[in-house]
Parts: structure tokens; C-alpha cells; sequence
């Protein structure tokens, strides 16, 4: 019996250092992949351009940059094929993404994300610092070298 206790004190323990090697915090407690939590409707709630937080009183700076995909209140739906569609509010009008795709790298530490919207194509590989079943944030520096940071709530 003591055998049995040891080798499962063991096990656990050995779970526990595997689980806490990780990059980017992982929920307490999940028996779903990370391609299993990502499936799904997305809005970014937070974006922060080099630091500076993008909020509806500066949302210039962002069209400045074009990057309006990364504008709070975007919608980012997330399909099982690998699909991606991308809706974003401008001028009035609801915009969708065209031709939009996503798959992980590096043992699910980086997301690629690639689709093209209002004129302007986006091809990133962002460090992901946080992927749960409600919250994602992840962190990438486009061709400007400006670094964007994007924080989105399952919806």
C-alpha cells in the first residue's frame, strides 16, 4: 500500500513540475487543449500600442497606424479548421476579413494569425502570455516595429 502512495505522490508531483513549465500561465485546471480553447467568439477588451493603452478617446492613433483590427470592440471569431474572420465597426459599417487563417507554433507559445481587412494584410506570430477558456492576451511587434499588446474575452 505504501508502494502505491509513493507512486502516486509521484506522479502528481511530476504533473505538477510538467504543468508549471509552461511560458504563459495556464488555467488551474483544464482537461481541454490550448486548440481546444481557442475555438470560439472573441472581442478585444484592451489594446495597448508600445505601451500606451488605446481606449475610445485615442483610437486615432491606431487608424494612424492602420492596424484597425486591433481596435477594442473588435471581434475575432476563431474556427476548429483553422479558420479565422475577423469583424471590426468603420465608418458606420460592420467589415469582415477575408481569406483568414490561425495555427499555433512552438508547443502552443506563439499564435500566427494571417487574414486581410479594410485594405491592409496582417501576418503576425504573437507570444502568447495567457490562453484560458474566457481570457486571451498575447503580445506581437508588427513590420513598423511598433509592439502591440491585445487582451480579448470569449464572448
Amino acid at each position: 500500500m505504501k508502494k502505491h502512495f509513493a507512486l502516486i505522490i509521484l506522479a502528481v508531483g511530476l504533473m505538477a513540475l510538467v504543468g508549471s513549465s509552461c511560458r504563459y500561465p495556464q488555467p488551474a485546471f483544464s482537461l481541454k487543449s490550448p486548440e481546444y480553447r481557442i475555438i470560439g467568439t472573441w472581442q478585444i477588451t484592451h489594446t495597448y500600442l508600445n505601451g500606451t493603452e488605446i481606449d475610445s478617446t485615442n483610437k486615432e492613433l491606431i487608424y494612424d497606424t492602420g492596424y484597425r483590427a486591433n481596435v477594442p470592440g473588435t471581434y475575432y471569431y476563431i474556427y476548429a479548421d483553422y479558420v479565422l474572420q475577423v469583424m471590426v465597426y468603420h465608418n458606420g459599417e460592420i467589415r469582415y476579413s477575408s481569406a483568414g487563417n490561425w495555427y499555433f507554433q512552438n508547443d502552443f507559445k506563439d499564435l500566427v494569425m494571417q487574414f486581410s481587412i479594410i485594405g491592409k494584410h496582417y501576418n503576425y506570430m504573437a507570444a502568447i502570455q495567457k490562453l484560458s477558456n474566457r481570457e486571451m492576451i498575447y503580445d506581437y511587434d508588427d513590420e513598423d516595429g511598433n509592439h502591440w499588446r491585445i487582451q480579448m474575452n470569449a464572448r
